[in-house]
């Protein structure tokens, strides 16, 4: 069975999902010089890829495409997502 937009859209969350932890992980506290730049790639790269998987699993939703694939790109972006509100609300428990 050929499935494109399932197939892509699990592709494209995983390729989203590792740019956007792979710039918060080479980043150190003060960025300087060509690591800005590559930083800045890799989040603008994660923030589209993230995109275009939703994109492509609503449409493998709207073609009845078989297969579990269109499902993985909304958990993953849920999961990032997830990930950054419960290090954000442990910073602000932090505080206090």
């Amino acid at each position: 069975m050929n499935k494109p937009y399932s197939k892509w859209s699990a592709i494209l969350a995983a390729i989203g999902a590792t740019a956007i932890f792979a710039s918060y992980a080479i980043a150190p506290e003060q960025p300087e010089g060509m690591l800005v730049v590559l930083i800045q790639v890799l989040f603008s790269t994660a923030i589209i890829t993230g995109i275009l998987s939703l994109i492509f699993s609503f449409v493998g939703f709207r073609k009845k495409e078989p297969g579990y694939l269109k499902f993985i790109a909304p958990i993953i972006v849920c999961l990032v997502i997830l990930t950054f509100l419960i290090s954000f609300v442990i910073m602000v428990v932090s505080f206090f």
